[in-house]
């Protein structure tokens, strides 16, 4: 019995884990869909009718399925959404959103260089991203997703963000 009951307690910290990680990325990638929705383009970019609205994740997805669940069939902007990965930053040219993963840190000062005053909303976790001139960071506090904005950054990219999220965020 006490054998038992050890196999179902360790099956119950083992699951534990990875739902909780699995939470948390899905409200990040919650987080990624709406962003855009407090976020104004240039005039060119936001008028183009023909185009997708193309969400990025650039290094590894920590999403897993979470981003094509959420937006595969959905708009953002009035445009249908496009969902790409890559490990390369210079396919990030097309991003309207790019997330920088984590696993991009050792890099991250080389990757905002290269799209230095492109119209693309920078997000990432990696600490202490906005100061390096990223526009959102996601960091954890109470097992709960919050944001940090970098205003001047977004300015440099041609991006107006909301008073309204800029308000609830620090």
């Amino acid at each position: 019995m006490i054998y038992l009951l050890k196999i179902i307690f360790l099956f119950g910290i083992l699951t534990f884990i990875p739902a909780y990680a699995v939470d948390r990325e899905q409200h990040k990638a919650t987080f990624l869909g709406y962003l855009p929705n407090y976020i104004k383009w240039p005039t060119s970019i936001a008028e183009d009718k023909s185009g997708f609205f193309n969400m990025c994740v650039l290094g590894e997805n920590t999403f897993k399925d979470f981003l094509k669940q959420l937006y595969g069939n959905k708009s953002i902007k009035n445009k249908p959404v496009k969902i790409y990965y890559f490990d390369d930053i210079s396919d990030s040219l097309h991003c309207h959103l790019l997330f920088i993963s984590i696993s991009e840190r050792k890099i991250i000062s080389e990757i905002l260089t290269f799209i230095k005053d492109k119209p693309i909303l920078t997000i990432s976790e990696i600490r202490g991203f906005v100061d390096k001139q990223g526009i959102v960071q996601f960091y954890m506090k109470a097992q709960k997703v919050h944001l940090k904005i970098n205003n001047q950054a977004a300015i440099k990219h041609g991006l107006k963000i909301s008073s309204q999220l800029l308000a609830i965020t620090r």
